[in-house]
């Protein structure tokens, strides 16, 4: 470590090109940038800091290089929160060895497992915004997500520049608390879409919700069970959270259409696989539904 940079090690299961290729996927992503030579560039906030890191994979130590590029000097704080963003995000804690032993021998993973082998469940650390992004996914495609959520991290969030590019913070909950339906509607939500937000922004400001209170929950039944009360969080949100932030790996959003049409294709279908199938899958996957769902969503995506 020195005062401006510090490693991650990684797993042994693990491949930066496979990360990489799954963070290239989206040109129209606001939270970080893959630069030309397979660095990843994000900002974090660390109080009222904000620091502009550049993450690279040193294949001769096996380790993640994270330097700060705006100057910054990184104290202990930093440094450990900067690390545990960059380790749930990559979901570096997790081993992986038991998933690929059963992938090994699985008719819809094996092939998975070997095209995209070292792939990691890239997640969304940040709770606010895997809640969020779910709420403004539902019912459109992708790529209008994703510009949905640009507008509202462009309109709520912070910004640094550095070398002529925008590097973003995602808004906090007190952030977007103040803002009026009327306002969230110029992001061109729907009604119901900017009042879920509206609502979810204050319950997590209240202190009713958080990461931490459904991460304490058994597995993700329950935790899908106690999340589906709150408006507008239905079982894909639900799931899709659970997957992505609390890495819950249980979770399986069985009404999914990328898991839908993923499966559809695996199997050569001609409709979407049946519920029973659907129960029959999540059952033999069990902890592992989760990886199970990323990489046939990777398949398509």
């Amino acid at each position: 470590m020195t005062a401006n940079s510090f490693e991650i090690k990684v797993p042994q299961i693990f491949s930066w090109q496979a990360i990489l290729g799954y963070l290239k996927r989206e040109t129209n992503e606001v939270m970080f940038q893959v630069t030309e030579q397979d660095r990843v560039r994000r900002a974090f906030k660390v109080g009222t800091q904000i620091y502009l890191c550049e993450i690279a994979y040193l294949p001769e130590t096996g380790q993640l290089k994270v330097t700060v590029l705006n100057g910054l000097t990184l104290n202990k704080t930093a440094t450990e929160l900067i690390g545990v963003f960059i380790s749930e995000w990559f979901d570096l804690d997790e081993d992986l060895s038991s998933f690929y032993q059963m992938a090994a021998s699985d008719e819809f993973l094996a092939p998975l497992t070997k095209r995209f082998n070292g792939l990691r469940l890239v997640g969304m650390p940040d709770f606010y915004e895997a809640i969020t992004w779910g709420i403004l996914g539902q019912q459109i495609n992708l790529g209008y997500t994703y510009t949905l959520k640009r507008r509202f991290t462009e309109k709520y969030g912070e910004k640094i520049v550095y070398e002529g590019m925008n590097y973003w913070i995602y808004p906090t909950a007190d952030q977007v608390v103040p803002a009026s339906l009327e306002e969230l509607r110029e992001l061109h939500l729907t009604q119901r879409k900017a009042e879920y937000l509206s609502d979810i922004s204050q319950q997590i400001t209240a202190g009713k919700i958080s990461k931490e209170y459904y991460q304490e929950m058994f597995n993700a039944a329950i935790a899908e069970k106690t999340m589906i009360k709150l408006r507008g969080i239905g079982p894909w949100t639900a799931n899709y959270v659970l997957m992505r932030c609390l890495r819950k790996g249980d979770a399986f959003p069985m009404a999914d259409i990328g898991l839908l049409n993923g499966i559809k294709t695996i199997e050569k279908l001609d409709a979407k696989p049946p519920v029973e199938e659907l129960q029959r899958l999540k059952k033999k996957w069990g902890k592992w539904c989760s990886y199970a769902t990323f990489y046939i969503w990777r398949l398509l995506y």
